[in-house]
């Protein structure tokens, strides 16, 4: 990539939503280096020699074959020039293969990418893949009422949180109060 903001969206919609396997084989070398890693919730593929096409290349295969009608919405786009890593914040739509499957679970999770980068002959290619998935959406793709379940028990531990933090805030334990802090310039 030679301005990998503008690029971005195209690489990562060739790497999910390709067309066929040729094409998406094509923009994995064309984008990513040799031995780039990938880190999942659900699985990882360190950084070797050939990972990107004996390892990095057949999970994105594997998501295809699995949900051929994947699609990727892309809502922000970040550059951290000074050490090259684009931030994608997205929601994936994935629509399983298996007939029964296929219209009663259409999981659409939202996710936020780390592309670490490099540059190499005055252009940028992936060396590094990181997803991260808030736990719900994990469990909500295998069932929405997993989601479900799951927010409930995160509503319950904040709301848990909240009761015991009370009484100690209300002893004295690390309470605010009504104190004001003074920032020093470089936070005003």
């Amino acid at each position: 990539m030679e301005h990998p903001v503008r690029e971005i969206k195209g690489v990562v919609r060739g790497l999910v939503c390709a067309k066929n396997a040729q094409e998406q084989r094509a923009t994995a070398q064309k984008y990513m280096t040799p031995n780039a890693s990938f880190d999942h919730p659900m699985c990882a593929v360190p950084s070797f020699p050939g990972s990107r096409d004996s390892g990095l290349l057949p999970i994105y295969q594997w998501l295809r074959i699995m949900f051929m009608d994947t699609l990727i919405d892309i809502h922000s786009v970040a550059y951290d020039e000074d050490n090259e890593k684009i931030y994608l914040s997205a929601t994936q739509t994935l629509r399983c293969n298996v007939p029964l499957i296929r219209y009663i679970i259409v999981p659409k999770p939202s996710l936020f990418v780390c592309l670490d980068l490099v540059r190499t002959d005055g252009k940028y290619y992936i060396t590094k893949q990181t997803d991260v998935y808030a736990v719900q959406e994990i469990f909500g793709m295998l069932g929405p009422w997993l989601f479900c379940v799951v927010m409930l028990i995160k509503y319950f531990t904040g709301f848990f949180c909240l009761l015991l933090a009370s009484p100690f805030q209300f002893l004295g334990f690390w309470n605010p109060g009504s104190q004001r802090i003074k920032l020093s310039a470089d936070e005003q």
